[in-house]
């Protein structure tokens, strides 16, 4: 019968604390540095569902992970992202809750995913400056 860890160590020997889970591949920008001009989304039966996205974040927690940032493409783009946010928000041992955004949807969405748990969020924004932004 084999054991399970109780929590996740790296193939250095360090503790896993931290992990991002990216929700979607889809952004309501076209930002140069993150979508080509040919982007190729997943087919929608390929992405996790949301169940599945907060059994994953369950898992890791239950395994030591005590900080989890929900990423994508841009995560408030996902239908019922909040619903989310409040399955993982709730998760005992969960000591820091983050989410990367481009804060084009915070308006809409702001106080009801601090309601819901996530207490922080980094706001990524693309340059102006067209100049600043291209591609090397």
């Amino acid at each position: 019968m084999t054991t399970l860890p109780r929590e996740l160590i790296d193939d250095f020997g360090r503790r896993v604390s931290y992990v991002r889970i990216s929700v979607t591949d889809r952004c309501d920008f076209r930002c140069v540095y993150c979508m080509s001009e040919e982007m190729t989304f997943l087919p929608r039966a390929q992405v996790l569902t949301l169940e599945e996205l907060a059994m994953v974040a369950r898992a890791f927690v239950e395994l030591g992970v005590q900080k989890v940032r929900l990423t994508g493409g841009e995560p408030l783009v996902r239908r019922d992202i909040d619903s989310l946010v409040e399955q993982i928000g709730g998760l005992p041992g969960l000591r820091d809750f983050a989410m990367t955004t481009n804060g084009a949807s915070l308006p809409r969405y702001a106080s009801r995913l601090r309601e819901a748990g996530l207490k922080r969020l980094n706001i990524s924004l693309d340059s102006l400056d067209s100049r600043s932004a291209s591609v090397n």
